[in-house]
């Protein structure tokens, strides 16, 4: 019998994208054997050239000017030509990519990036393909981004009702919207033992345990300042502070945490985000797609810091309307705040009430479920 071949597409402007199609990959390989899955970086397949320039303007607006992203977001949201690609370089790519899809001739398509969508839209649009098309977007808001050319989208994937109304809104066919949440790691919806987790990181299991995210590549301009502050508070905690990759955050986490005399965990990069959730009692982050849906899986109360203006606003925006989370907007003012919010029991309780509400921890299984059925 014929495998159902099954490609997913992706763009590494930032990690949820790939997060969301490695997730339903994983899935697919451990519970459907009849199928064959590949993941490609679609962007850097069609054109290295293209995805260099598109990826470092984006780091460089993201940690150095994000104000200036944050207009570009909504100037795009208003301007449809501002929000489609250039039709002589989206041509270019798409039929770079048409050579790949005639190779491979997929049964099922998977994007979890705006601009790959609206790639394979282009050449169905142009009938060069008619292969069905699966989008999966990874925010808690919808942009036209999303939207462009949805005739040519067999369903969409969403992370809640009000992008399933606002996409219908756009005349998008509802009847082809999936509420089923954003894809995430099998390995946030295991049980861990506390224990072993608390010996293994050298932490003491009778503190609160705050893990405090350092923004990744991006880094955070003001993360000296958050770590500070919670480390002057007169609460017994302790702080896992994770920079992944950036050599920089490491170096500042570590500076900081000289000055105090509570125990600082500093990780660089690590996959054992999984286990380090299931013992943390609050969770300080910007707040991407892919952390926030973790983060609600997981059941943590949020403290959201430095989102990126545009989507992650949008984000933080859809998780403070729903009593899902808190923000800090001031490092110099956050120790007062958190000094109190962390001794607020009914508040925490009610926050992590709406987390569960809002939280959708099968959303691999429905996505998957309902492309192959």
């Amino acid at each position: 019998m014929k495998k159902e071949k099954i490609i997913i597409l992706y763009a590494s402007v930032g990690g949820g994208h790939f997060k969301a199609a490695e997730g339903i990959k994983n899935y697919i390989l451990e519970n459907h054997k009849n199928c064959t899955v590949e993941m490609i970086d679609a962007l850097k397949y069609t054109n290295k050239v293209v995805d260099k320039i598109v990826i470092k303007s984006y780091v460089n607006m993201a940690r150095y000017s994000p104000k200036m992203w944050g207009e570009i977001y909504k100037f795009s949201e208003k301007q449809y030509s501002a929000a489609n690609f250039s039709n002589a370089v989206q041509k270019l790519l798409s039929n770079k990519l048409l050579t790949l899809l005639k190779d491979e001739k997929p049964d099922s398509i998977i994007s979890t990036h705006p601009f790959i969508t609206e790639m394979v839209a282009s050449l169905k649009k142009r009938s060069k393909i008619n292969t069905e098309l699966n989008v999966i977007m990874t925010d808690y808001a919808s942009h036209k981004f999303w939207e462009l050319k949805p005739e040519y989208v067999n369903r969409y994937f969403v992370a809640n009702e009000e992008m399933k109304s606002s996409l219908a809104f756009s005349g998008i066919d509802k009847d082809k919207i999936f509420v089923t949440g954003i894809p995430i790691s099998p390995a946030f919806l295991q049980n861990y033992n506390r224990e072993e987790v608390f010996k293994e990181f050298g932490l003491d299991p009778n503190k609160k345990t705050i893990l405090l995210f350092g923004g990744g590549e991006y880094g955070l301009s003001n993360v000296k300042g958050f770590l500070d502050s919670l480390l002057s508070l007169k609460e017994k905690i302790q702080v896992v502070a994770i920079a992944g990759k950036n050599a920089k955050t490491q170096k500042t986490f570590k500076k900081v945490a000289e000055g105090h005399d509570k125990k600082v965990v500093i990780l660089g990069y690590t996959t054992k985000i999984p286990e380090l959730m299931s013992i943390a009692d609050f969770v300080i982050s910007k707040p991407g797609g892919l952390t926030t849906t973790e983060i609600l899986v997981s059941n943590v109360p949020f403290i959201i810091i430095n989102p990126i203006p545009g989507q992650e606003e949008e984000n933080a925006r859809f998780l403070l309307n729903n009593g899902a989370a808190v923000r800090l907007y001031d490092a110099e003012k956050a120790a007062p705040f958190l000094e109190q919010f962390f001794k607020n029991e009914e508040r925490i309780k009610h926050m992590k009430a709406m987390q569960k509400q809002i939280a959708k921890p099968d959303s691999t299984k429905q996505i998957v479920t309902k492309i192959l059925s």
